[in-house]
């Protein structure tokens, strides 16, 4: 699902002008401005949301250009593209942003040259600092089949539970968003991420009983429609872009009762000088009311802008980012190797 990345040529021909009178060629920095800048989301429904809300909604869009990757792939392309780097903006999760924001990568955003930073819900935690914005918040919660359940779901231990047993399914540890779902299975029984036992084991038991475990979320939106699976940890957002399908209408969403999770997809600066002030202009925008609250209606995920106005339905699925759970990515960073090697062992081996 990952998209070859556009190698853009940055001022290719600078040589040529080399002739020309020095007072008739043009700074370097409007040089560098002459091809539009880009900015690398996400593919898919995610990717169109986003393009809907903060591209089609910008001014100066025929000047940015969109390049689509998944977190891990876009942080591996910028580093292999350290010295020359293509992207201007980038957005990631909270859970890639420790390790991008010492990989010397990006550069704190100038609240200067930014000025809708002054706007944002100071309940809002800046993961990295000025390193990284968030740019909007959904909720990770429990999506499940109404009309396949005795009753509603309404905490994370009813995926455990014996009315779900065989019908549950949750993302496999290539899916960034699973440490939501570890952290969660561990906190039932007084475990953490820091303490993840208890949490692997409980995921074991969810592989084995049910069809497995996805990596894809076309394969758990397969599964829902098809019935083979009634429930699984999943993003807000794109529970209610799914719920204007008319094969998911028995589709509700959940936040646990024992707290869902604050899942933040941040805006960032990579460090790229060819696009001028360029890219501080394009986040500024999509962090000012216009473009937050086209996302909020569009997207389905919580603004960021204390100024944006939030949808009903948006309001009921992502409580504020001071009532929802919060991790500590930085723990993840450095122990991440070690997490992923004990969920290979437990609950995939």
């Amino acid at each position: 699902m990952i998209l070859d990345l556009d190698r853009r040529r940055l001022l290719a021909t600078l040589g040529a002008v080399g002739a020309a009178p020095l007072l008739a060629t043009p700074p370097l920095t409007a040089l560098a401005q002459t091809e539009p800048i880009q900015v690398g989301w996400y593919p898919g429904l995610l990717g169109a949301n986003y393009k809907a809300a903060f591209l089609d909604t910008y001014p100066d869009a025929k000047n940015v250009k969109i390049v689509e990757s998944f977190d891990n792939a876009r942080f591996t392309q910028m580093q292999a593209n350290r010295s020359k780097p293509t992207l201007h903006v980038a957005v990631f999760t909270d859970v890639l942003l420790p390790l991008i924001a010492r990989s010397g990568l990006i550069t704190e955003i100038d609240a200067a040259v930014v000025p809708n930073l002054k706007d944002i819900d100071p309940r809002v935690p800046l993961p990295v600092g000025r390193h990284a914005i968030p740019l909007t918040y959904g909720t990770w919660g429990i999506v499940y089949n109404a009309k396949r359940v005795k009753k509603p779901v309404t905490a994370w231990a009813d995926l455990v539970g014996d009315d779900l047993k065989g019908h549950v399914t949750a993302p496999n540890v290539t899916y960034n968003s699973s440490m939501y779902t570890l952290d969660a299975m561990a906190r039932l029984k007084g475990g953490s991420l820091r303490e993840p036992q208890a949490g692997l084991e409980a995921l074991r038991s969810v592989r084995r009983n049910g069809p497995g475990l996805w990596d894809q979320e076309s394969i758990a939106v397969g599964w829902l429609k098809t019935g083979e699976i009634w429930a699984t940890p999943y993003w807000s957002g794109n529970v209610l872009a799914m719920l204007r399908d008319p094969d998911l209408a028995d589709l509700k969403f959940a936040v646990p009762s024992e707290g869902g999770y604050a899942l933040p997809m941040s805006i960032t600066r990579v460090v790229n000088a060819s696009g001028g002030k360029a890219p501080e202009a394009f986040i500024n925008h999509a962090l000012g009311v216009e473009a937050q609250e086209a996302w909020a209606r569009i997207g389905g995920a919580r603004p960021v802008n204390a100024k944006a106005r939030v949808p009903a339905e948006v309001q009921a699925m992502v409580p504020t980012a001071d009532k929802l759970r919060q991790l500590d990515w930085n723990f993840f960073a450095e122990q991440r190797s070690s997490l992923v090697e004990r969920w290979n062992a437990v609950v995939n081996g």
